[in-house]
């Protein structure tokens, strides 16, 4: 029999071994706890390279860029042919000015760094006041107190037919987006009026933010304009009567220049009555009173689904300027005026010209829908790539046989219907749909739109037109398009 003693240190030693393993154990949970946290700061830091870093970085708020500034010369914004749409040039006495020398063509897309910086300027600021110079050429240039060449920012802009389109639009307020529907890639996008960012004095500048000419000159039509898109919207009509009506062939109506009474009453462009029409012809003669009654009869959800996914209700996958949001937004409750309003892009439909743009773009591409870019690579100061910008496939919003079907349509248009002046003597195959939306407060005025696109040898283009209180979209906005497929495709 064990004595007292003994009984005692056993109970000692089993204390404490119990007293071991809870100390073990807090040990275990507390070595789990900085495990998990040193997990979420290196996932938050992962999270941070590849989602924000960017974003903060280039922040105009960024106090890191001025450092930056005292020992980098800033790079230059480069078009698609390699020409400077900006660039920083020094005097003999070494003093900088940012220069732009294509005046105000390029103002809403490349930008302004005084008074605020805005487009790629502001998107891409950190990126062209890094230097890619060999780092021993990078010390030995500080050394001599000589700034290192900032890199250059290649866009996917043409300077040859942007300056086609800007001369194209004229002295006419609006908008021109021209995108190559195989890669996203935005060839062309130029916003009337514009400003020279060369001239931006004080007085210069209040005169600007005054506009008391209310030409909005420091507003880039567009990706921020909304105007409601008319009677190019019937592309989303159109599409969503095919979905829910596999006989839409078979489609007939009598058309007798206006649809339903009183406030409700809507007529189609001019009075114009178009006697029997199917879907196809209704389509390309722009018939309002036989798509009035295609819309009034659509399922409203599925119509609004369709729009939502080609990026109506939501701004567009471009990332690199300030944009506006389309909007759709009728819905079950909705009166059958308004709904009819809605089916040919009237009432509260309002839309931007690059977001127009997008069911072409995945009509002509087969149903694919590339998402839409500007920066194309950047490049040391010895032209050099250091990053590349590949096409990436946004949607497929649309089918192939969908497609083919909307082809038919738009194609339909120019052959023999509004857009005609595009079928006679051009070498390129095109479509499109034209539009004239009335304005909202009353006015007898209505903008001017053409939605489209040109093919020839396996080389295509989209283009997104909008001409301000100009008239009809055949006779304002199609002579437009027809130079921009002239120069690219001609």
């Amino acid at each position: 029999m064990r004595s007292r003693k003994e009984q005692q240190e056993e109970i000692k030693t089993k204390e404490g071994m119990q007293k071991g393993k809870r100390l073990n154990r807090e040990m275990a949970i507390v070595t789990y706890l900085f495990m998990v946290l040193f997990l979420v700061m290196a996932g938050y830091i992962m999270w941070f390279a590849v989602h924000d870093a960017e974003q903060v970085l280039n922040h105009p708020g960024n106090k890191r860029q001025e450092l930056m500034a005292k020992r980098v010369r800033r790079g230059s914004i480069l078009s698609a042919e390699g020409k400077a749409l900006a660039q920083t040039k020094t005097d003999k006495d070494g003093n900088e000015k940012r220069v732009y020398p294509y005046d105000g063509l390029f103002a809403h897309v490349a930008g302004r760094l005084s008074h605020g910086k805005t487009g790629i300027e502001s998107t891409e600021s950190y990126t062209m006041l890094t230097s890619g110079v060999n780092p021993l050429l990078g010390i030995l240039n500080e050394i001599r107190g000589e700034k290192n060449p900032g890199n250059n920012v290649v866009t996917t802009l043409s300077l040859r037919l942007s300056q086609t389109a800007g001369s194209a639009l004229g002295s006419q307020k609006g908008a021109v987006v021209a995108i190559d529907p195989e890669t996203g890639k935005i060839l062309a996008m130029v916003s009337k009026p514009t400003y020279d960012p060369n001239d931006l004095t004080d007085a210069r500048w209040n005169q600007l933010t005054e506009d008391k000419g209310e030409d909005s000159a420091l507003y880039n039509r567009a990706t921020q304009g909304l105007y409601p898109p008319g009677s190019t919207f019937k592309l989303y009509t159109a599409l969503e009567y095919m979905r829910e009506e596999k006989a839409y062939h078979k489609f007939q109506y009598v058309c007798k220049g206006s649809i339903g009474s009183g406030n409700d009453r809507i007529k189609c462009y001019g009075g114009e009555i178009h006697g029997r029409v199917g879907l196809t012809e209704a389509f390309a003669e722009s018939c309002n009173a036989a798509f009035c009654q295609i819309g009034s009869g659509l399922q409203v959800s599925d119509w609004k689904s369709l729009c939502e996914s080609l990026y109506y209700n939501k701004k567009t996958p471009l990332q690199k300027l300030e944009q506006s949001t389309s909007r759709f937004a009728i819905t079950d409750s909705t009166a059958k005026g308004d709904i009819m309003q809605a089916s040919i892009g009237q009432g509260d439909t309002l839309v931007t010209p690059l977001q127009n743009a997008l069911l072409v773009c995945a009509a002509v591409n087969n149903g694919t829908l590339m998402r839409p870019y500007l920066l194309d690579h950047t490049e040391d100061a010895d032209g050099n790539v250091l990053e590349t910008y590949e096409p990436v496939k946004d949607s497929q919003p649309v089918t192939e046989k969908e497609a083919k079907a909307l082809k038919k349509l738009m194609r339909a248009t120019v052959t023999e219907g509004t857009a005609h002046s595009l079928y006679s003597g051009t070498p390129y195959k095109a479509g499109g749909k034209t539009g004239s939306a009335e304005f909202q407060n009353g006015s007898t005025d209505s903008h001017a739109w053409f939605v489209g696109y040109a093919e020839k040898d396996g080389k295509k283009l989209v283009v997104s037109i909008v001409v301000e209180a100009a008239g009809t979209g055949s006779t304002y906005a199609v002579p437009i398009a027809k130079e921009i497929f002239n120069d690219y495709l001609g």
